[in-house]
């Protein structure tokens, strides 16, 4: 089984691109929404959480997600903390989902693959890239955030230009046809690549 990364910073169109690979039969584990889900459903988790950043880190029996972010977000220790607690979860559990598996090749989205050195993990990194500009106003128009929080948010990932030195294939997504179209020729690439008919 071939398994690609498909990475990039947010607001470069991960989602869009994965939901295309989802039509082309490709499945798709998205980390981020599952390390939410998993925050709020593994007990072991969940202690360890609460012991590091106290009782209001879950409300009501769910993660205080707004008040956890705009903790970590400034500080990188508490940031690093709460990595190492949901990676080694959220890793454990893509393991378990490829083995139900049953397609040739299959994708794990994350914004940052390369910056925790977890390219090695996969077969193939994808790099969906777009100008600094249209991310930023496509987080603004989707997350409704501001130049601050967005910035606060993106210093932890690698500038464009470095990951895409890691890359095996990148994928610029600025106009939706065009994005289509290199999908569909980098997975042809792939097939060629790892002999997949």
């Amino acid at each position: 089984m071939v398994q690609l990364a498909v990475t990039g910073n947010m607001g470069c169109g991960k989602t869009t691109v994965c939901e295309m690979l989802i039509s082309l039969y490709i499945p798709v584990y998205f980390s981020d929404t599952r390390a939410k889900e998993l925050m709020n459903q593994d007990q072991s988790l969940i202690q360890q959480i609460q012991k590091r950043f106290g009782k209001e880190s879950y409300r009501s029996g769910l993660l205080n997600r707004k008040w956890l972010s705009e903790l970590v977000f400034k500080d990188p220790k508490a940031l690093n903390d709460l990595n190492n607690f949901v990676h080694p979860v959220v890793h454990q559990d893509y393991l378990e989902w490829v083995n139900q598996q049953s397609h040739e090749v299959v994708a794990y989205e994350s914004a940052i693959v390369l910056e925790h050195a977890n390219d090695g993990k996969f077969d193939v990194v994808i790099l969906v890239s777009c100008p600094e500009r249209l991310r930023i106003e496509r987080i603004k128009k989707r997350d409704g955030l501001t130049q601050d929080e967005i910035e606060k948010r993106t210093r932890f990932q690698w500038p464009d230009e470095k990951k895409r030195k890691h890359a095996d294939y990148i994928i610029e997504n600025i106009n939706l046809q065009e994005t289509e179209q290199q999908v569909k020729s980098v997975l042809s690439l792939i097939n060629k690549q790892f002999l997949i008919d």
